[in-house]
């Protein structure tokens, strides 16, 4: 099983997202990973800006050598196809490979994340079903402009390596969908559907094919920890641990 660090950005200032950023690089993590937010969540307890995940990554990929980047996730109803696709082909470039894509089908209307899309003027779809056709039309999107398959005249940045694509959800039908699609998964480790959910994902994809977050504990940077050891047994390919204090952060 592979361990990532899932860093919430806005914890502590720059200096301390960076360092946390450069220590998982000389760990034992296998990837850094940052959320794609406008605004500081639960603004009287982070102590830093929400900084953009994109410019972020850029910024750890030039303070690393090893660990893998990526946006866990890149929401598309704030970020069109063709940016997240430009985006994640440059980070490829600039960390020489460590790129991985993620993507998710944004908030529900009237939902706590919701009031992002309320300040940028973006409208949901009110069906879950239509926010997920949402989701996989970006993904086609960003495939076709990775391959070329767009307006001669334009020209966008292209991968040089093959990029594997985790997509974040909470059902089922999603699951199979992403699954289908050749895209990795990614859900909550106390969904109480997980074992369902895992059990359709695509095992083709090898670590990235049934992937699980939970709240960072430095115990479980511990392959040998027991609620570690649990997931691995209900087909668990890789653990993010997502930092929920600043402290986690400078303990991370």
């Amino acid at each position: 099983m592979r361990i990532d660090l899932h860093i919430n950005q806005a914890l502590a200032p720059v200096d301390e997202v960076l360092s946390a950023a450069v220590r998982a690089d000389t760990s034992a993590y296998d990837a850094v990973w940052v959320l794609d937010h406008l605004a500081t969540l639960r603004p009287g307890e982070n102590q830093g800006d929400m900084l953009d995940p994109h410019v972020l990554l850029g910024a750890i990929a030039a303070r690393t050598s090893r660990v893998r980047l990526g946006v866990l996730v890149n929401n598309v109803h704030v970020r069109p196809a063709a940016v997240i696709a430009g985006a994640t082909a440059t980070l490829d470039h600039v960390s020489n490979g460590r790129s991985i894509l993620g993507l998710g089908a944004g908030a529900a209307p009237g939902t706590y994340f919701a009031a992002e899309h309320d300040a940028l003027g973006t409208t949901l779809e009110p069906s879950i079903d239509a926010r997920h056709q949402t989701l996989l039309d970006s993904l086609r999107t960003v495939r076709r402009i990775w391959n070329g398959d767009h307006d001669a005249n334009v020209r966008f940045p292209k991968p040089r390596h093959d990029i594997p694509v985790v997509v974040g959800l909470n059902s089922v039908t999603l699951a199979k969908k992403a699954a289908a699609e050749g895209c990795g998964i990614n859900v909550r480790a106390d969904h109480p559907r997980l074992d369902e959910i895992l059990s359709v994902s695509n095992r083709s994809l090898d670590d990235f094919a049934a992937t699980v977050w939970l709240a960072f504990d430095p115990a479980l940077r511990d392959p040998n920890h027991p609620r570690l050891r649990e997931l691995d047994s209900r087909g668990v390919s890789r653990v993010m641990l997502l930092t929920t204090t600043r402290n986690d952060l400078l303990n991370a």
